[in-house]
């Protein structure tokens, strides 16, 4: 470990700039399930899910909605009572967990991108000792390099619990490794706790269980006492399905492990179709993987290229042939195929480091690599970005060791990672001008048809919801789907259940349109982009040319 903590307040102050920008975006996708949690939390403390939303076009309790155990909402409920609701300040408190999310990265990567140089464990200490010489800048790029992808840039612009959990994660690990190196009981104690902590945040938190095992195993039999401390999680999401059972009439935990299983098999394409959108999600979030990709080589390049010749073909035909596009066919399944090699190329060098290195730590950066990628692809009840996120650091780790075995330059890999920065921060700028839509267009409503909020009904959810609600409108309910003479309909032409609408009672109609970022989208039906679920799409962005968000609102008669 470096004496000095210049490195990391450097990261500190280069995690706030980048997101700096991004502190007024409009809530969006998921954020106000957390929120409005968060708001039931401040009024009843021991009942967070003690209400009913419309969330899906009719109402349920949110116990039945909301996926997620509850220790994040708890966390924007604290903030939200002392600093408000806006979303200045719900930013403001997230970057915490985007910073100590980053500098965990470091602290793991001293360990991950030096493996190779350490020195071998002392046999009293069990402690590996860092090398002698100057220490090596690649932990502090590996860093950098979890920080500027796709997935953890745009995942830090939200107030879901994601990027929680992976503050969580990564610092339950590095307890966790420091203890097994020292010996030292209170480190696996706290790495518990934290543990604990990430399931009660996101219930994937809980695989860190079986992780830790795995590497605790592969360093020696000897260590497999200190197993006995990953009871503690485990006795914690017991209970938590005890509670949650008696209080809501099922587990919440068991509930969403089988909402998720129940929805991916009814809905999931063929097994290769599958597979190949989760090699393409897993690409396209940490494209910034490809800038480090050793290319020169005539090999690896030919592979490659090899590679995406048969992703593309299988991209066209089993995927694009069922997907809901407009136009721009082609540019869908050439991205598809470029993500998803980049993705299978991901998985050939966690593979390769295990057999190079056949330790631990590569063992673990392997389970690590695949074991998310698999939940992501095949038990998630969809193929979402945010649930790749854990996987962040073990790649930049993958990444940045196979570079520096490669000896370059220092400035070469600044360069590298300035081009990744810069692609990744279009990919969360485009991201924050889909969110403002639905804020600009319920704010528009709220103008014009404030003295008569009562009488507004809307179609659409995410970030329209929660401003229109806050507007005092009204969501569409399909179980009582009647409109009155005076009523005021209004939504966006990009709600999938638009056409089911009625099309009389209509008096008139207006349309508003919204500007967008005009070449590259996250979350647009008919492009091909679904960052936040493969419902929607099959890539997690485009680049193509993306239409203005069109809104509209009716009078009925």
């Amino acid at each position: 470990m470096q004496s000095s903590y210049k490195p990391q307040a450097l990261l500190a102050l280069i995690t706030a700039a980048a997101l700096a920008p991004f502190l007024n975006k409009a809530f969006y996708v998921d954020d106000p399930l957390f929120i409005w949690m968060a708001q039931q939390i401040v009024r009843h403390p021991l009942n967070p899910y003690g209400f009913d939303v419309n969330w899906s076009s009719f109402t349920q309790p949110m116990s039945a909605v909301m996926q997620n155990p509850p220790l994040c909402s708890y966390y924007i409920a604290a903030i939200g009572s002392i600093f408000g609701w806006s979303e200045m300040s719900l930013h403001a408190a997230f970057l915490f967990w985007a910073t100590m999310s980053i500098l965990g990265t470091f602290a793991l990567a001293q360990r991950f991108c030096e493996v190779e140089r350490r020195a071998p464990a002392s046999p009293a200490s069990q402690e590996i000792r860092p090398p002698d010489k100057r220490a090596n800048a690649a932990p502090f790029q590996a860093a950098l390099f979890t920080l500027f992808t796709p997935i953890f840039l745009v995942s830090a612009t939200t107030v879901m619990c994601d990027v929680m959990m992976l503050a969580l994660w990564i610092w339950a690990l590095e307890f966790w490794l420091k203890g097994l190196d020292r010996g030292q009981w209170w480190r696996f104690l706290v790495s518990a706790a934290l543990i604990s902590a990430a399931a009660l945040t996101k219930y994937f938190g809980i695989v860190l269980v079986a992780l830790l095992a795995v590497y605790t195993l592969g360093r020696g039999r000897r260590f497999a006492i200190y197993l006995a401390f990953l009871l503690i999680p485990l006795a914690v999401i017991s209970n938590y399905e005890l509670i949650t059972e008696e209080k809501y009439g099922h587990g919440l935990f068991s509930a969403a492990t089988m909402a998720s299983s129940s929805i991916s098999s009814a809905t999931r394409p063929s097994h290769i179709a599958q597979l190949l959108m989760g090699l393409a999600f897993g690409g396209g979030c940490f494209i910034s993987a490809s800038f480090f990709a050793p290319l020169h080589r005539k090999g690896i390049l030919l592979a490659g290229a090899i590679v995406f010749a048969l992703f593309a073909v299988a991209f066209k035909f089993l995927i694009v042939s069922w997907a809901y596009l407009e136009g721009s066919e082609a540019a869908v399944w050439l991205e598809g195929a470029l993500f998803a090699a980049i993705g299978a190329g991901i998985l050939a060098l966690a593979a390769m480091n295990l057999v190079r290195q056949k330790s631990a730590e590569a063992l673990l950066l392997m389970v690590w690599v695949f074991g998310t990628l698999a939940f992501a692809t095949w038990f998630n009840w969809s193929i979402t970005a945010r649930t790749l996120l854990p996987m962040a650091p073990a790649v930049a780790f993958l990444t940045m060791a196979q570079f520096e075995q490669r000896q370059k330059r220092n400035w070469s890999k600044y360069v590298r990672l300035l081009a990744a920065a810069a692609l990744s921060m279009l990919i969360a700028v485009a991201d924050y001008r889909q969110a403002d839509c639905a804020r600009a267009a319920a704010r528009l409503y709220q103008q014009r048809f404030g003295a008569e909020a009562s009488k507004v009904r809307f179609r659409g959810h995410w970030g329209f919801q929660y401003y229109m609600q806050r507007c005092g409108a009204k969501p569409f309910d399909r179980n009582n789907p009647e409109l009155v003479r005076g009523d005021i309909l209004a939504g966006s032409f990009s709600d999938p259940d638009l056409a089911q609408l009625p099309a009389l009672k209509v008096a008139t109609w207006d349309e508003t349109v919204f500007s967008v970022f005009p070449f590259l989208a996250t979350s647009r039906i008919g492009t091909g982009a679904s960052f936040y679920s493969s419902f929607g799409g099959p890539l997690p962005w485009v680049i193509r040319k993306i239409p203005p968000e069109r809104y509209y609102s009716a009078h009925i008669r």
